[in-house]
């Protein structure tokens, strides 16, 4: 056989079992993040979740029927709030951080009928798009004096609003993040190459988002993420 024609065999053979064995999809949903970080310097304060949005595009390729490849690029956002407490009760700093991010792994299929749950491990890799910043705070310069009973006066600050972009400082803040993920999904065959998805992952980073020169204190995101979608899919594995 000529060469070139059986180079163009085996290429045509590959391509059509690329796309035979591809899945593509979009999903959407809602994240929950917690700011893993030590605050006992802090007085008087206290971390608390904080939940955001998430969508996707994920992307599925089968090595045999209960084995897959994977990946989601997609936005996910991940935030936090430290919240003031006892005498200074009411003021609260909160952030909604924005970060691109491409999970990597594998996923192990269990089929059953229309029905397909998976686990899927995997590794991912974030950037740190954008942050905004609001919260409220005392202001020195408004302020109630309040007498006293024993003929003594106190002052009582009032609070103020504050709302705007986080800026970013290359000295302070690892833009970049890397870690690990697990996540429990399942497919529900609707007909012909149309599924409906649903997934909850977690996703726990293994980068501070500090940098050392800053913070001797870790940061870490630790982030659930639950989503509904839909796919595409060219066989049925």
């Amino acid at each position: 056989m000529n060469r070139k024609l059986f180079c163009c065999c085996i290429f045509l053979l590959l391509q059509t079992t690329l796309f035979a064995q591809t899945s593509l999809g979009v999903e959407g949903g809602l994240s929950s993040n917690r700011y893993q970080t030590n605050i006992t310097n802090r007085a008087s304060t206290v971390l608390t979740r904080s939940n955001g949005v998430y969508v996707g595009l994920p992307f599925r390729y089968a090595v045999r029927r209960w084995l897959y490849l994977t990946t989601a690029p997609g936005l996910v956002q991940k935030g936090y709030s430290m919240d003031r407490t006892d005498p200074f009760y009411g003021e609260f700093d909160r952030h909604v951080n924005t970060y691109l991010q491409l999970p990597v792994g594998v996923s192990l299929v269990y089929s059953w009928r229309r029905l397909r749950v998976s686990l899927d491990p995997s590794i991912y890799a974030g950037y740190w798009l954008s942050g905004r910043v609001k919260g409220r705070t005392a202001n020195i310069f408004d302020f109630t004096e309040n007498p006293g009973t024993n003929g003594q006066q106190s002052e009582s600050f009032h609070l103020s609003d504050y709302s705007g972009n986080y800026s970013f400082l290359s000295r302070r803040d690892n833009r970049w993040e890397f870690g690990w993920s697990l996540g429990l999904g399942s497919c529900y065959h609707l007909s012909g190459h149309y599924w409906l998805t649903g997934a909850a992952r977690w996703y726990q980073a293994m980068t501070s988002q500090e940098k050392k020169a800053v913070s001797a204190i870790p940061a870490y995101n630790q982030t659930w993420v639950f989503s509904i979608g839909g796919m595409w899919t060219l066989d049925k594995l």
